[in-house]
This record gives structure tokens, sequence and C-alpha cells, in this order.
């Protein structure tokens, strides 16, 4: 019993803590903005069993990833800086706000209908899928380790993508602050 009230303790402190970082301003990163999504895909394809009832719940989750991307970067503020990285490209701060956040939530909600669907649905898979969001959410590099479904992989990886391309078209300022490093180029074209 003590158990249960711990972990259910720890949860609600993640939740508040995905909370408030959401409606802080954080600096953009590419590591977060491109390659967790990248890497999120990748994942999909690999642990995706094509058949055609898992092509028809890739083709529903694919559109509702876009009304999640738009939904979630339509109250994104910017606060641009006249700052560079260690690759001379722009810094720019966000602040995701709340529609960031129910967008995440619903994520979690259609995470644990996927789950329904392909799955016998228990609490404890419930709380697994959330506890698993809340982490990869607050611990970026836990993404790399988790186990989840070709659904969740989906989820993540296209609702990121394209939250990511919605913030560029939003404001420039962030294609160039996530560009590749030009640096590098320059540095291996000069040997």
């Amino acid at each position: 019993m003590k158990l249960n009230a711990l972990f259910i303790l720890v949860l609600f402190w993640a939740i508040f803590r995905v909370t408030s970082k959401s409606l802080k301003f954080e600096k953009l990163t590419r590591f977060t903005s491109v390659v967790i999504p990248i890497y999120s895909v990748i994942m999909f394809i690999v642990t995706m069993i094509w058949n055609l009832k898992n092509f028809i719940v890739l083709l529903f989750l694919f559109i509702v990833s876009i009304f999640i991307a738009i939904f979630q970067v339509s109250k994104v503020e910017f606060k641009e800086t006249t700052e560079l990285d260690k690759h001379d490209r722009p810094v720019v701060y966000i602040r995701k706000g709340y529609p960031y956040l129910l967008g995440w939530i619903i994520i979690i909600l259609v995470g644990v209908g996927c789950s329904a669907l392909f799955e016998s649905l228990t609490a404890s898979s419930i709380f697994k899928e959330i506890f698993s969001e809340i982490k990869g959410e607050l611990l970026v590099y836990s993404t790399f380790s988790q186990q989840k479904n070709w659904y969740i992989w989906l989820l993540s990886g296209t609702t990121s993508f394209l939250y990511t391309e919605f913030l560029k078209r939003k404001n420039p300022l962030i294609k160039e602050a996530l560009q590749k490093n030009k640096n590098l180029i320059y540095r291996s074209t000069a040997d």
C-alpha cells in the first residue's frame, strides 16, 4: 500500500514538473526538436507490424498527430536573443503553453486507447503508459531506453516532427536555430 502511495506521489510530482516546464521559457535544442523525433520515427518503422489493420490505425494516428501538432503550436511564445550557440546558430527560447500540455494529454489518452485496441487494458498498463510519457518528457535521454509499441512511437515521432515543422513556419528563426552545424562542414573541407 505504501509503495502505491509513493508511486502516485511521484507521478503527481512528475506531472507538476512537466506542467511547470511547459509554462516557462526554455532553450530550443536540436536534440529534442530533431534527433528525438527522427529516432522515434525510426523506432516506429522497426516495431511496426505491417498488416491492413495496423495500416488503417497508422493513417488515423497520422491525421490525429497533425491536428495535435497544430494545436500544440497555436499558443507558443518565442523569445529571440542576440546570442549564438557554440555552432554559431541563433539561440531561441520558447514557452510551449497550455495547448502543448493538452496535446500531450491527448497523446497519452490516444496511446491508452490504442493499448485497449491491441492489448488487454489494465490499471497497471495505463499507469505504465502515463509514466513512460512523463519520463520521456522530463528525461529526454530516456527515450533511447524505452520499450514502446509501434503506435506510441508513431504518435511521439510524428507529433514531435510536425510540431517542429509548424514552429519553423510560425517563426523563421527556428529553422536557423535548428540547422545542422555548418562549422563541421567547413572544418572537414578545410583539412
